[in-house]
């Protein structure tokens, strides 16, 4: 009975401490305690130990990746080939105006600064071609 315990209260330490360090790498130990209480009904401690060993192995091994790849595939920004929105339409939606230094486009969804190459100025709901990138800078041409 004390192993029973002893398992549950570890199992228990482990995955708060996930939460407290978020790396889904102690909570597969957390669940290997709990497995290894199971056992306890039915087996010595070396073999509850070997369980626990197993268990949280297995888990590591095979449910980890799924789950970070999961959590990463949430929360990774978008990533896209700079070259793939050269030549395409951009709606403003922030005057662009090169003597002021300002101006912002939407293109994929997405907002990005905006300077017209000639020097001219764009309304908010015209339409651009983007003729290239420089950096976080796109540089446009008013639609006629």
């Amino acid at each position: 009975m004390i192993y029973l315990i002893s398992w549950i209260i570890l199992g228990l330490i482990l995955c708060a401490a996930e939460i407290f360090i978020p790396s889904f790498f102690i909570f597969w130990f957390g669940i290997g305690a709990f497995a290894a209480a199971g056992a306890s009904f039915f087996v010595g401690l070396t073999f509850q130990i070997v369980i626990f060993i197993a268990v949280a192995t297995v888990l590591l091994m095979f449910t980890r990746p799924i789950v970070m790849k999961t959590l990463l595939k949430k929360s990774s920004t978008r990533k896209i080939n700079i070259d793939e929105i050269v030549g395409k339409r951009a709606m403003v939606v922030e005057r662009v105006n090169p003597i002021e230094g300002k101006g912002m486009v939407k293109i994929n969804g997405e907002l990005w600064r905006a300077l017209t190459e000639d020097n001219s100025v764009v309304n908010v709901g015209d339409y651009v071609t983007i003729l290239k990138v420089e950096g976080t800078l796109l540089k446009v041409k008013k639609e006629e």
